[in-house]
Parts: C-alpha cells; sequence; structure tokens
C-alpha cells in the first residue's frame, strides 16, 4: 500500500536566535511531517490458563504443571508456534476467614504467523486450558521493514516540505539545522477477552473463529531549517 504523507506543523521565528558556536541564525522554520502505511497484522496471539484449586497447596500446583507441561509439548510439537509460559501463582481462598482450599493457575502465551496451525492448535489446547484472550499484531520483521520504507518516504517529504517553504519565502535555497526521526502510531490492539475461566473445561471445544485486521505505522520527522539565499 502506498505510504500517506502528511504536514502535521509549521511554525516561523522571526529575528535572531543565537546558537552556541555556530554563530547568530535567522529566519528558522520548524516543520514536522509525517508517513503512514496501513498494514494488514500478520502475528496471531493467543494468551492462555490453567486453573485448579483444591484443598491441599500441592495438589493444585501439581494439576497445574501437569496441565501446562502437557500443553507446552503440545505446542512444540507444531511448527511455527512459539510458546511461553507466564504468571504462575498460587492463592487461598478463604470462607468465614479460614481457608478453605488453595488456587493455583498459570497461563500460556502463544504465538504464530500461520493462523490456521494455531487455530488448530487451540482446539486441542482448550481440552485442559481455557483461552483468555486472542489478538493480532504486527510482527517485528514486518514493522521494522514498513518502518525502513516509510522513512525514505518521511524523509523526502521534509526536504520536499522544506523547499516549498524556501521558494514560498522568496529563498533560494536552505540548510538543516536539525532534524530528527522516530516512530509512532502503532500500539498493539487491545485483545478480544474470552470468559472460559471455568474451572473444569469440556473437553470437546469448538475451534475459536479468528480474524485478522489493518493496523496503523506512522514514522515521524520533525526539524528546524534556516532559509538561506538572501
Amino acid at each position: 500500500m502506498k505510504p500517506i504523507v502528511c504536514a502535521l506543523l509549521l511554525c516561523l521565528f522571526g529575528g535572531v536566535v543565537h546558537a552556541g558556536d555556530d554563530g547568530p541564525q535567522r529566519n528558522l522554520v520548524s516543520l514536522a511531517v509525517s508517513a503512514s502505511e496501513e498494514v494488514a497484522s500478520d502475528l496471531l496471539v493467543v494468551r492462555m490458563m490453567v486453573l485448579h484449586e483444591a484443598a491441599k497447596q500441592a495438589t493444585t500446583a501439581d494439576r497445574v504443571n501437569d496441565d501446562m507441561a502437557w500443553a507446552l509439548a503440545t505446542a512444540r510439537a507444531v511448527a511455527g508456534i512459539k510458546a511461553q509460559t507466564l504468571d504462575y501463582r498460587t492463592t487461598p481462598v478463604y470462607e468465614d476467614r479460614q481457608i478453605r482450599a488453595w488456587r493455583t493457575q498459570q497461563s500460556l502465551r502463544l504465538e504464530s504467523a500461520d493462523t490456521t496451525a494455531l487455530t488448530a492448535l487451540l482446539g486441542t489446547l482448550q481440552e485442559r486450558l481455557a483461552i483468555e484472550s486472542i489478538g493480532y499484531e504486527i510482527s517485528p520483521a514486518l514493522r521494522e521493514a514498513i518502518e525502513q520504507r516509510l522513512i525514505d518516504s518521511a524523509i523526502a517529504a521534509f526536504r520536499g516540505r522544506a523547499s516549498q517553504v524556501a521558494r514560498a519565502f522568496g529563498r533560494a535555497d536552505y540548510g538543516i539545522v536539525n532534524v530528527n526521526v522516530g516512530t509512532s502510531g502503532y500500539r498493539p490492539p487491545p485483545p478480544v477477552a474470552y470468559a472460559g475461566r471455568a474451572l473444569a473445561m469440556k473437553a470437546e471445544v469448538a475451534d475459536p473463529s479468528i480474524a485478522g485486521g489493518e493496523q496503523t505505522v506512522t514514522v515521524d520527522v520533525n526539524g528546524t531549517i534556516e532559509l538561506g539565499g538572501d
């Protein structure tokens, strides 16, 4: 998709400005432009959870450890899926200010660019784990490639806008005083939360319906130029 370039800010500073050892500078103009592109999300991220409750703390820990070991082995047997365990914790369950039971839970984060494979895996893992959330992100490799392309577009737009401003003020050229290049606008969308937190999970669960979307990647270029050619 062709990048979208926007000019965000144009300010003129008249008079004389002192800039350290470079001596006085005149006719400084601040510019800011951005280049953005809509990018199809390519990385499916799923968070699952296993939770058990029992009268003895050791019993809950054993059950969670067994379920998570099974889930990890199952996930790692599928090519192209990254699995990572998260948030292991055990908490007491109170009744009338007395500990009635213990609850242990742990989360599993799965990610893959292969939506079909990961979706099928979820159907298997739901035999013993529950889905906490599902979301799409832009993979680091794709985001880096898009940003590299947008940097060129944004810098070209900055130079073009600087030339336009210089001509509009009747100046033959300009010099760059300072320039900053950065990224903004990309935040992974919030994952879709699931209510499947029951202590007992069904052995047969249909695969979830998952659809990705597009996200905006933006590169910002801002800086100051000095108009020349009096």
